[in-house]
């Protein structure tokens, strides 16, 4: 995105036109100026909510937007869309009061100045603690006890369901003759790199554009095989990571493990995800089951809350509870 003609187009817009810059790394769009204020005006009236930063690279206010959600507040407003472009123009008639925006920059600006991120806010934030630095809450003792039975639960799991390992390998592979297994770098306990495993759910080239977000298209992505909907939809994409499991990179309940990338981009907004660094990541989490997969970055902000707060109080019990409702969910059909 040229800098230059990002300045050049906001500095001489009256507030009524939206400029979006497509980010094929992040799989978002971005506005910037007036462009972004007046974005977040229509997503809010949408019921659609985003986070807004300030860019130190281009000196202004920005709001970033997952491909789903400006397609669906272009759909309302009768706009063209196109997956493919890499500039989007929007003609709006919202009212726009300049002297809102600028107290919506110089707030987003000031925020960017303390180091201090609190962009989004859940039914648990006030139960976080204020400072920087969140405490694990088990102990020695339990966190120990916690890694062998994740150990034995994995291995007899593993046991039990390998005809369903099998029978998913045979789909996957018949589908498009790809590799069944996909292995991703992750980032696990103590920041270590890993490799989660997973049976391939999506296309070869399902990121020829660079990183982007699993869900970011939904139950229509279209990187999305047909045997790939059908197995992230009753979740068996997910079974190798009991593999996982049993070598100690991840556990059975836990924060889901990110990659360098996303992290880099989340910890521009909070710096404590790196709380999330003293446990290991989970195959199931507490954020999962009440913010569902992440497709924007406000999606993830909420994850962390989350993911914080199971930090800070996490026991045995807690994790018991976690698994029973995971359990139901997958049951009952629930979309994560």
């Amino acid at each position: 995105m040229n800098c230059s003609i990002i300045k050049q187009k906001e500095h001489g817009n009256t507030g009524h036109d939206i400029h979006c810059h497509f980010h094929p790394e992040s799989d978002t769009w971005i506005a910037y100026g007036k462009s972004a204020y007046t974005l977040v005006q229509m997503l809010e009236d949408a019921d659609i909510y985003t986070v807004g930063r300030y860019s130190t690279t281009h000196n202004m206010a920005s709001v970033m937007v997952g491909k789903s959600a400006l397609r669906r507040l272009c759909n309302s407003n009768d706009v063209a869309y196109n997956d493919g472009d890499s500039y989007l123009y929007i003609s709006t008639t919202v009212p726009f009061d300049a002297s809102d925006y600028h107290k919506w920059t110089k707030a987003l600006k000031a925020s960017s100045k303390a180091k201090e991120h609190k962009w989004v806010h859940t039914a648990i934030s006030h139960q976080l603690p204020s400072g920087e630095h969140i405490p694990d809450g088990m102990n020695f003792f339990t966190r120990n006890v916690k890694r062998m039975l994740d150990m034995i639960f994995s291995a007899l799991t593993i046991v039990i369901f390998s005809p369903l390992f099998l029978i998913t390998y045979i789909m996957v592979r018949m589908e498009d003759g790809g590799p069944a297994i996909f292995k991703q770098e992750r980032v696990g306990r103590h920041g270590r790199k890993f490799y989660i495993y997973k049976f391939r759910s999506m296309r070869l080239d399902a990121e020829k554009l660079g990183p982007q977000l699993s869900h970011s298209g939904g139950a229509d992505d279209p990187r999305l095989t047909k045997v790939g909907r059908f197995i992230r939809a009753h979740h068996l994409d997910e079974m190798p990571q009991l593999w996982n499991v049993f070598v100690g990179d991840m556990a059975f309940v836990g924060p889901r493990p990110e990659r360098q990338y996303y992290i880099d981009m989340i910890m521009e907004y909070d710096k404590r995800y790196e709380c999330l660094y003293q446990i290991r990541p989970g195959v199931t989490s507490y954020a999962t089951l009440y913010n569902g997969y992440t497709d924007t970055m406000e999606k993830m902000l909420r994850r962390l809350e989350y993911d914080l707060y199971y930090l800070g109080h996490r026991s045995w019990w807690f994790d018991l509870k976690i698994l029973f409702y995971t359990f139901c969910s997958i049951v009952f059909g629930k979309k994560f």
